[in-house]
C-alpha cells in the first residue's frame, strides 16, 4: 500500500467540536495532487450519504459501509415502528453489527432531532477512531479523514435559522393539509 506522507502531514487536525480549518474541496485538491489516480478514485468515491454506491473491496471501507448501513437500518426500523410503516423498503443488506441497535435507540429517544443527529455523528466519529488505529500515512488514513471532514461539514449545515425555516415549511404544509381535509 502506498504511503502519503505529504498529503497526511499537510492536513489540519480534525476535532469533533471545532471548525475543521479546511474545506472538503481543499482536501480534495491536496489529495488529487498527491495520490495515485487509482487511490484518488477510491477516496473520491467515499460518501457519507450514498452507501449503496460504495463498493471497494478495501477492508476499512467495507467495515464503514457495514457499520453505517446497520446503524441506518436500525434507525429505519425504529421510525417504521413509530409510524406504523414497514421499514424493509428503507433498509439495505449489510453485515450487521451488535452496537448499532443501542446507538440508534439512544439517539431515537432524545428530545430533539438536532441532539439525535449530534449523538449519531459522535458515534460515527468514535467508530472512525477505531478504524483509524494503525493507519498513519496511508490511503486508509485519508479515507477516515474524508469521512470525518464530511461529518463536520454536515454538522455546519445544522443552524438555528435553517431549522426554523424547515419547521415553518413543514408547519405550513400541515396547516394546508388540514384545511383541505
Amino acid at each position: 500500500m502506498d504511503q502519503y506522507y505529504y498529503a497526511v502531514s499537510s492536513l489540519p487536525f480534525l476535532d469533533f467540536e471545532n471548525d475543521p480549518g479546511i474545506s472538503f474541496d481543499e482536501f480534495n485538491n491536496i489529495c488529487r495532487s498527491a495520490l495515485l489516480d487509482k487511490d484518488f478514485a477510491v477516496l473520491n468515491s467515499i460518501s457519507l450519504t450514498n452507501l449503496k454506491e460504495i463498493s471497494s473491496g478495501i477492508p476499512i471501507i467495507d467495515k464503514w459501509v457495514s457499520w453505517e448501513g446497520t446503524l441506518r437500518n436500525e434507525i429505519a426500523k425504529l421510525r417504521g415502528v413509530s409510524l406504523g410503516v414497514e421499514s424493509s423498503s428503507y433498509t439495505f443488506e449489510v453485515e450487521s453489527n451488535s452496537v448499532a441497535p443501542g446507538i440508534a435507540g439512544t439517539a431515537y429517544k432524545l428530545d430533539s432531532p438536532l441532539k439525535a443527529e449530534e449523538s449519531l455523528d459522535m458515534a460515527r466519529w468514535q467508530f472512525l477512531d477505531e478504524l483509524e488505529v494503525g493507519h498513519f500515512f496511508d490511503l486508509e488514513k485519508l479515507i477516515v479523514y474524508s469521512l470525518r471532514l464530511q461529518i463536520l461539514e454536515r454538522k455546519r449545515m445544522f443552524t438555528k435559522e435553517k431549522g426554523n425555516k424547515n419547521f415553518q415549511e413543514i408547519y405550513e404544509n400541515i396547516k394546508e393539509a388540514v384545511r383541505e381535509a
